[in-house]
């Protein structure tokens, strides 16, 4: 569905909705401004980005930037400098964080914990390669639809890549030797360094990064562990599967990323 907006002379193609007209907006802040290309293009000029927040009176303004400096106060780029955890440096290496001994500590504690909840679940931990021959992310898709957000490399003429996620190395690993369903399912978790190319100025602390660790699991299902709920469009796994819902109270919801047919799923 498309949607138009109009605001005197601006027309807007945008999802909006945009303000009958400025003079309900009383108090401005600009927030922030980073770098842009037109059209998203680096070949093409460079602009500024200006975000900006507005409100109908200075009190509903006052009342946001007082929030915004508590928030500050509990940020964890700030808290983790202070306490000298971790650092990110904005020249050396953008988007990685360097952890301290304290921060390690607590880095090490997580891993643990996830461990242990691995191994509650029937996961069984690998080591895979940080990087592959290009032709692996071809044959798993990530090449065709994330190849610009990807680091690649040449190695003795080849294009290699660092991984962006365990998942195809998973599959190589599967693919070693004839299965049989008995063995189903296998459980495989991951730690490995993932590396993403993430834009300069999408970097945010740990929430944004170019290089993680991150909850990776790769099971590998007969098609009739798997429940096919229709309407949604979501895959349920039996069992305890599926994320940390029950040691956080999360309610999860899983959608599939295939266009297979859902009778066909266990096979994409």
């Amino acid at each position: 569905m498309t949607s138009c907006y109009r605001c005197g002379d601006l027309v807007d193609l945008c999802r909006g909705p945009h303000l009958p007209n400025t003079n309900r907006a009383k108090a401005f802040m600009v927030t922030k401004n980073s770098a842009a290309y037109w059209l998203g293009d680096q070949n093409l000029d460079s602009l500024q980005r200006l975000y900006g927040i507005a409100f109908p009176n200075d009190k509903l303004l006052k009342e946001y930037k007082k929030f915004q400096e508590e928030a500050a106060k509990r940020d964890h780029r700030n808290i983790g400098k202070q306490q000298e955890l971790m650092m990110f440096h904005p020249v050396m290496s953008p988007g990685c964080c360097f952890w301290f001994p304290l921060g390690t500590r607590v880095y090490n504690k997580l891993m643990d914990f996830m461990r242990s909840e691995y191994r509650l679940r029937g996961f069984q931990e690998v080591v895979t390669p940080n990087m592959y021959d290009a032709r692996l992310f071809l044959a798993s898709g990530h090449y065709q639809n994330y190849k610009d957000d990807m680091y690649s490399l040449d190695v003795e003429k080849q294009e290699w890549m660092l991984k962006p996620m365990n998942c195809p190395g998973h599959f190589v690993m599967f693919d070693a030797r004839v299965r049989s369903y008995k063995e189903l399912p296998l459980r495989y978790a991951d730690f490995g360094v993932l590396h993403r190319n993430e834009a300069s100025g999408a970097l945010t602390g740990l929430t944004r990064v170019r290089r993680f660790q991150q909850d990776v699991r790769s099971p590998r299902w007969r098609s009739s562990y798997v429940r096919w709920r229709s309407g949604g469009g979501s895959v349920v796994a039996l069992g305890t599967e599926v994320g940390w819902d029950d040691v956080f109270g999360w309610s999860i919801e899983i959608r599939r990323s295939t266009s297979c047919d859902p009778l066909c799923w266990g096979l994409c």
